[in-house]
């Protein structure tokens, strides 16, 4: 597994360099050519290379087996500054998310900006499972010695099938989807000693609730 890992980042690295000359090539050619931004394919052609460097991005942190520092963190603090980062986004494609957390909360052992992905990833596909004017309720709680966290939306629901394979690597039931945001995620919450469960209905929602023991 870890010669694997090893391969993967070493094709990631090598992937990137000539990208990220393909893309400064293009960006170069729109700046000379703007013209070019009528062409039928330009704008597609855009999308693919940014599709490229999400997915190259998503494998260099799959492979990532580097453990990540872990010290005391207040998830009301993580939160928080998940909801600030989330309203451009929301206010942009005319969502409702709502958001339930108690004044006092006991800390968790673990790393905020991993905790912060892990969250915003799961987020951000309850967001785009819901139509114009979807709806995300973010709910955070205690109970007996653990911390949970619950992200419902009244999206377009999955299949038992489609909930099988939603952590699995390169699985993804979207067309422009890496399928590595939910198997990082599910990598993250394990390595904070805690577990995510997935409920789903058909055209009704879904729920993923995430358990991490506190302090």
């Amino acid at each position: 597994m870890e010669n694997t890992n090893y391969t993967v980042a070493k094709i990631t690295h090598e992937i990137r360099n000539p990208l990220t000359l393909i893309n400064s090539s293009l960006q170069l050619i729109e700046s000379m050519h703007p013209e070019v931004k009528t062409f039928q394919f330009w704008s597609q052609t855009l999308a693919d290379v940014e599709y490229l460097n999400q997915l190259l991005d998503d494998l260099a942190l799959y492979s990532d087996k580097r453990r990540f520092f872990m010290c005391e963190v207040d998830v009301k603090e993580v939160v928080r500054s998940l909801e600030e980062s989330l309203q451009p986004y929301i206010l942009a494609n005319n969502k409702h998310f709502s958001l339930h957390m108690p004044s006092q909360l006991p800390t968790v052992f673990g790393n905020p900006v991993k905790l912060k992905q892990a969250f915003l990833n799961i987020l951000k596909n309850a967001f785009e499972s819901t139509d114009e004017d979807g709806c995300v309720t973010m709910s955070v709680r205690k109970y007996l010695d653990q911390i949970i966290i619950r992200i419902s939306d009244d999206g377009c629901g999955m299949t038992p099938q489609a909930i099988e394979s939603l952590f699995t690597p390169f699985s993804s039931h979207k067309s422009n989807g890496t399928g590595l945001g939910l198997a990082i995620t599910d990598k993250i919450i394990k390595a904070h000693y805690g577990h995510i469960e997935v409920s789903s209905t058909l055209n009704r929602g879904t729920t993923f609730t995430i358990t991490i023991p506190h302090i």
